[in-house]
C-alpha cells in the first residue's frame, strides 16, 4: 500500500514535470520486478533446503 501511495502522490500533484513523472514510473516499474525477483529467488532457496537431504 505504501508503494501505491508514495506513486500517486508523486503523480497527481505535479503532472506537468514530465521527466520527474518518468522517473518515478521507472522506479515503480524497477522495485516491483526486484520484487518479484527476490520473492521468487526466496522461494526457489527455501524448497531447494528443504529438499535436501
Amino acid at each position: 500500500m505504501n508503494e501505491i501511495r508514495r506513486l500517486y502522490d508523486r503523480l497527481v500533484p505535479a503532472p506537468a514535470r514530465t521527466a520527474r513523472t518518468w522517473l518515478v514510473m521507472h522506479w515503480h516499474r524497477w522495485r516491483t520486478r526486484h520484487q518479484t525477483r527476490a520473492r521468487a529467488s526466496h522461494y526457489r532457496i527455501r524448497a531447494a533446503r528443504a529438499h535436501s537431504p
